[in-house]
């Protein structure tokens, strides 16, 4: 059995099979993983293999821009084809550094040629968001798009929890009224587990890659915990990381 191209998920067979055929057209899927376990490597092959097929959005939020088009070049992924937009930058540059003229000022006074060389930042700045700004993008697509926040903790640290929450349900009507496929990823067990519980409910599909140690190496365990209305559908393997991505093979018993 095969999957269209539109049903890739990861473009590993063993997920891609099961989940191609049992989800809508348009889902939300969560990917957590704790630093080190390469979670960032799966969310940029979620959004590589959707490439060709329909637009692609990578939200990073804790990379450069560089780093990120650099890891799809090692991998022998097209940067190109992806759209990276690095929200972190954006923060920096529309709030953070509003934040510092205001210090500066309040310190030492504006000069004039501050004033006329900046005019509106004081305006513009603050009232910059990052859920504006990548809802602003959804909405200007009227068809099946892929996207992927990679990693929501940066949005734990800038907003209330309950405006992470809203922003994941809004991304979730964006890909059930047109056909999307979005992807989150969390890189910190320290949220609020009420908070990242919610997320979970909100997800048609839960991911998590764990790296554990073994000797003198990681063993790494992808967990599929949840198939929308599917319990039957999850499921655990080995992942492992190959020179074109992961991919996993069937856990077996580990020798007593």
């Amino acid at each position: 059995m095969t999957v269209s191209d539109a049903q890739r998920i990861f473009d590993i067979p063993e997920i891609d099979i099961p989940l191609g055929t049992a989800l809508p057209p348009g889902w939300l899927a969560l990917l957590s993983g704790h630093s080190g376990s390469g979670a960032p490597v799966l969310a940029k092959q979620f959004a590589h293999a959707g490439v060709g097929q329909v637009p692609v959005l990578f939200y990073t939020t804790y990379e450069r821009t560089d780093d990120v088009t650099k890891a799809f070049s090692d991998l022998g992924w097209d940067p190109a084809s992806v759209t990276v937009v690095n929200l972190a930058d954006e923060y920096y540059e529309r709030v953070l550094v509003h934040g510092l003229d205001v210090a500066r000022a309040r310190e030492v006074g504006l000069s004039l040629a501050d004033v006329t060389s900046n005019p509106g930042r004081s305006r513009t700045g603050s009232s910059f968001s990052l859920t504006n700004r990548m809802l602003s993008d959804l909405a200007g697509i009227d068809s099946p798009f892929r996207l992927v926040v990679d990693s929501v903790d940066f949005f734990f640290e800038v907003l209330e929890p309950h405006d992470v929450t809203t922003v994941a349900r809004q991304i979730r009507h964006r890909c059930q009224t047109i056909g999307g496929q979005a992807l989150l990823t969390a890189h910190s067990i320290a949220h609020d587990r009420a908070v990242f519980g919610l997320l979970q409910d909100l997800a048609d599909v839960v991911f998590e890659l764990r790296a554990e140690p073994r000797h003198d190496r990681y063993d790494h365990t992808l967990y599929l915990e949840k198939v929308a209305n599917r319990p039957s559908l999850t499921h655990i393997w080995r992942a492992v990381m190959g020179e074109g991505g992961w991919y996993v093979e069937e856990r077996r018993p580990t020798p007593s």
